[in-house]
């Protein structure tokens, strides 16, 4: 019986972690990865990062072993390549895939434009996205905010809505995308169901603009906007007074993704197509260390896929599994938070969690061998 190829394509951490990963078990990987002339940032570990380092070290990751704080490792990527039996590597442009092939995508940020249009025509419309929105970030209006739960609120008056509604008129904006300056041409309130959901509390309020609290002040979650910049000041200026301090513009930054929760389940799967997995930066998984366990798990659900197994999910309480349950599984896709989520896990106990994942690579193993076993004695 002719072996399965599986392609992978993007040759970034989460596709190099997923080939050589596929490749250590027998599978046949077709790689193929564009090479870019981006100059890679260095790897720098923290504490967080060290534990998170860790516990890919004990699932037997491909690539955490040769992560040095302060190096480049991508760069090494061709020799790393070359030393992999089962592993063919093409540095072509894809800009179209077979969609009945067993296949991982891991293309990054920058996907090729064709390709991406593929993906938008096969996933749907609403679930990949080609920008993604900076909110803007305003200091010096903790006095005028209301903290409920984790999350500040400035509450506004049917006058002041309508005011606001007719300030982001003013500036005349004919852009498309979801924007406050879309909702407010379609009045106030369609702006305030959209951006300015009211409360309830206590305190009857017509409406509300919600803060999440950052280092630099309070990201307003709900205020994407085009607007030039002189818009934006007229009307932080005109809501929170003179006194308030912008420490970032609203802007739509070009960034190819998909949205995971419509696109793909807990085991990084295509809900749609379920011979493809999403890893890395495609899916929001922001990181090496991240794009590197995105792409682990990838590899090894995509063996259960070839091989007809219940596909596995990391164990829980530990970090690899809150990265995974934060980036695609818990509650609606909420682009602000995933766009914050860059690294962010829980505090766990390293060495249990250690433990279970050490436990969970063996299970896997002596699951792959039995089935390797009875496939070689029935002759399958």
């Amino acid at each position: 019986m002719q072996q399965e190829i599986v392609n992978i394509i993007g040759g970034g951490y989460a596709g190099t972690e997923a080939a050589l990963t596929l490749a250590k078990y027998g599978v046949k990987v077709h790689l193929f990865d564009l090479k870019s002339e981006e100059n890679e940032p260095p790897i720098f570990l923290d504490e967080n990062s060290q534990v998170l380092k860790n516990e890919l070290l004990a699932l037997q990751s491909s690539l955490a072993k040769y992560l040095k704080n302060g190096e480049r490792i991508k760069q090494n990527f061709d020799e790393i390549w070359q030393k992999t039996e089962n592993l063919c590597v093409f540095h072509k442009k894809i800009t179209e895939i077979a969609l009945s092939e067993p296949t991982i995508i891991a293309t990054g940020s920058n996907t090729d434009p064709a390709f991406f249009a593929q993906l938008d025509k096969v996933l749907g419309p609403a679930k990949c996205h080609s920008s993604q929105p900076q909110l803007p970030i305003v200091a010096g209006i903790e006095d005028k905010l209301t903290k409920r739960g984790e999350n500040y609120y400035f509450p506004l008056s049917k006058q002041k809505t309508e005011e606001l509604c007719q300030a982001i008129n003013y500036f005349r904006s004919d852009s498309q995308k979801n924007s406050v300056e879309k909702w407010a041409r379609a009045g106030r309130e369609m702006l305030r169901a959209k951006a300015l959901r009211p409360v309830v509390s206590d305190q009857v309020e017509y409406a509300c603009i919600k803060f999440e609290k950052v280092e630099e002040g309070f990201l307003m979650t709900d205020f994407r906007s085009s607007l030039p910049q002189n818009a934006q000041n007229s009307i932080f200026k005109f809501l929170f007074g003179e006194g308030c301090q912008i420490k970032r513009y609203a802007t739509e930054t070009p960034c190819t993704f998909v949205d995971p929760s419509l696109t793909i389940n807990e085991h990084l799967q295509c809900k749609m197509r379920p011979n493809i997995f999403f890893g890395g930066r495609i899916i929001k998984a922001e990181g090496p260390l991240v794009a590197i366990a995105t792409g682990h798990l990838c590899a090894l659900n995509m063996l259960s896929f070839l091989k007809r197994r219940k596909y596995v999910s990391y164990p829980k309480n530990t970090c690899v599994s809150a990265l995974i349950d934060k980036l695609f599984s818990k509650g609606p896709f909420n682009l602000t938070q995933i766009c914050l989520s860059c690294d962010i896990i829980k505090q766990t106990d390293e060495k249990q969690a250690v433990k279970a994942l050490q436990k969970f690579k063996e299970d896997f193993d002596a699951r792959n061998a039995w089935h390797n076993n009875m496939c070689s004695k029935k002759g399958w």
